[in-house]
């Protein structure tokens, strides 16, 4: 509900709602567009037993604490949730995710989120990366099952219980279809989950409150609703804009009257909810206001017992949500985030210093804001285990994890595991991936060599860290020609870097040194190379020699171009004979080359001879060497 940036797969609307984020849910009847009927609005009999998926994220009281963390400076999502984490002093129980058609469901967060013992909400919106609408009515008659059953594989891989969401705000997306469709398109996507055994899934339908709004032109939640039997849990994006943006809400507004009609709804489908998205802005003339908001909002979830979890949306999107958006709204964010109806669960919260840097790596690891369920940080842990990842000896305690230790970890990657028992007998855990970066790797190779030019390829995985690469080269170890610096964007893994070389001499040798430099240190890489030129002859020799037969041999580099070679012989220096021509490859290398058994020569006489070797840049004529036959017995 917000029109946020295009960062870690959130999409865009052209108003100032949303567009689909991500969703991931479907299950149903393509039959209901073919035959022209529609879906019921709402389920005329009593709702179907939660999931067992549902059953387990569902607290029995209180709710589950999550949100949606724009990846800003940070380098990735995975740091930026981090960071969150760390400045608000909690481990999220949910972590909200957006996905676009076609992508990865594992990416973008959600393998990681898993990882680290958070629940991902993940929604799949019915557009693609390059912005083209996957239409409802085509979902719904089957015409993307093979990408929606690769989901389900995905999905299913997770191993854990997740939220998943077809195409949330459907209220506010346009250009997709009709509500009938949409409805159509949900049973549908669910259903090929569920033809192939996928049970780890929550279906979270979301709407926003224009859905359940008097008089509202937009499609109504009825109209929307796929079914009681393909929805677990009723989702709903609720903020404050107060006139932040052009053509919205102008008033003040609590959560408690935006959300009223929806709890109603809910109730009647005997749904639990999900705020998927809440948010406010500031009032500049009262640095308390978003404050107190927050207070009133959280205050209004835990007062209403059908809501069981909140994500927060810590963007910017079409006004700013951010929690930190003044010390005030953040202390209150940090105070609501430790009550004890926010942490339904147990946590174990692995908090590190840092998860890159050059080797070797020191870390500060830090699991004393662990804790067990229905208590604040650090308290209601029984028993607790710390394996720091790189073979070190297990740490294992009672009570409180411990708040600070220091560890240094050699190059490589590395990954710590908490495992924190609550006094209830739950065990829960988190693994966090650390990165200590070597000094870079490279490798360098001379490729598409001509007579007059070459390109010096190399191949460099920084670690994580951005670099910077610059090539010379020379006739000799001084160089002398030096390349422009070339930057390599912060990865891990190898990118390729080229430097053009011009105006080289043909059949020389070149050497070339690569300088590449990171924050973790600076490889310097020499080789050397040899341009395309005619070719050469390191030696003739002759072989079996008998009184009246002879081999002529010799070693031919054709220095990079197709070469033919053959031999010239005679009883003078004038030669006159030529044997048959030899073809020799493009090397870079001295090939042998013969002339087989020469017959007819004279015993006790000699023969002169020499080797001709030919390509595009020219001939080689060997010298005039000579053998002698022995004399017969």
């Amino acid at each position: 509900m917000r029109t946020p940036a295009p960062v870690q797969g959130v999409l865009r609307h052209a108003h100032h709602r949303p567009t689909a984020r991500t969703a991931l849910l479907a299950a149903g009847v393509a039959a209901l567009l073919v035959s022209g009927l529609t879906a019921p609005a709402a389920a005329a009999e009593p709702a179907p037993a939660p999931s067992t998926a549902s059953a387990a994220l569902t607290p029995a009281s209180g709710l589950l604490f999550g949100a949606f963390v724009a990846t800003g400076s940070s380098a990735n999502v995975d740091d930026a949730v981090a960071a969150f984490e760390h400045t608000v002093g909690r481990k999220l129980d949910v972590q909200r995710v957006y996905r676009r058609w076609g992508d990865d469901l594992r990416a973008g967060g959600v393998a990681s989120a898993v990882a680290r013992g958070r629940t991902p909400a993940v929604s799949v919106a019915s557009k693609r990366a390059d912005g083209t609408a996957v239409s409802w009515a085509s979902i719904a008659r089957g015409d993307h099952d093979a990408a929606i059953a690769a989901q389900a594989t995905t999905v299913a891989g997770l191993g854990v219980p997740i939220f998943l969401t077809f195409q949330h705000e459907p209220d506010y997306a346009t250009g997709y279809g009709t509500p009938e469709e949409y409805r159509a398109a949900w049973r549908h996507y669910v259903e090929v989950f569920r033809e192939r055994g996928v049970r780890n899934v929550v279906w979270t339908w979301i709407v926003t409150p224009a859905a359940f709004a008097t008089g509202s032109t937009r499609p109504t939640a009825d109209a929307l609703y796929p079914g009681d039997d393909v929805v677990d849990w009723v989702g709903l994006d609720v903020y404050n804009w107060s006139g932040c943006n052009p053509g919205g809400p102008t008033s003040w507004s609590p959560v408690a009257s935006q959300s009223a009609a929806a709890r109603t709804f809910a109730q009647a489908h005997g749904k639990p909810v999900m705020v998927a998205e809440w948010g406010s802005v500031e009032d500049p003339a009262d640095p308390q206001r978003k404050a107190g908001w927050l207070r009133d909002a959280m205050a209004t979830w835990t007062a209403w017992p059908e809501v069981k979890a909140v994500l927060y949306f810590h963007q910017q999107g079409s006004c700013p949500w951010w929690v930190d958006s003044s010390p005030a709204s953040l202390a209150a964010f940090t105070e609501i985030a430790a009550r004890p109806a926010a942490r339904t669960r147990a946590s174990a919260f692995l908090d590190v210093s840092t998860t890159h840097g050059s080797a070797p790596l020191t870390v500060t690891l830090d699991a004393s804001r662990s804790s067990g369920a229905g208590h604040v940080a650090g308290a209601g842990v029984a028993s607790w285990t710390l394996d720091r990842g790189d073979g070190t000896p297990v740490l294992t305690g009672t009570g409180t994890p411990l708040a600070t230790l220091t560890h240094t970890y050699a190059a490589g990657t590395w990954n710590p595991r908490l495992t924190v028992t609550d006094a209830g007998g739950r065990a829960v855990t988190d693994a966090v991936t650390l990165r200590a970066a070597p000094a870079p790797t490279v490798t360098v190779y001379a490729k598409d060599v001509t007579t007059t030019g070459a390109t010096s390829q190399a191949l460099v995985d920084p670690h994580g860290y951005a670099g910077t690469v610059q090539v010379e080269w020379g006739t000799s170890t001084a160089y002398g020609t030096r390349g422009a610096v070339v930057s390599v964007p912060a990865v891990s893994y190898m990118r390729t870097v080229n430097q053009p070389l011009t105006g080289l001499a043909p059949g020389t040798t070149y050497h070339v040194r690569t300088t590449t430099i990171t924050p973790a240190g600076t490889t310097v890489t020499t080789s050397s190379f040899e341009t395309a030129g005619r070719p050469t002859s390191s030696r003739q020799y002759t072989s079996g020699t008998t009184p009246t037969s002879t081999s002529f041999g010799a070693q031919v580099h054709p220095h990079r171009l197709a070469t033919t070679a053959w031999f010239e012989w005679g009883p003078t220096t004038a030669l006159g004979s030529r044997s048959p021509v030899t073809d020799v490859a493009a090397l870079t290398y001295e090939k042998t080359v013969t002339s087989g058994v020469v017959d007819g020569l004279a015993p006790g006489t000699t023969t002169y001879y020499r080797v001709v070797a030919q390509n595009a840049a020219g001939t080689f004529v060997g010298p005039v060497l000579s053998v002698r036959t022995p004399r017969l017995p």
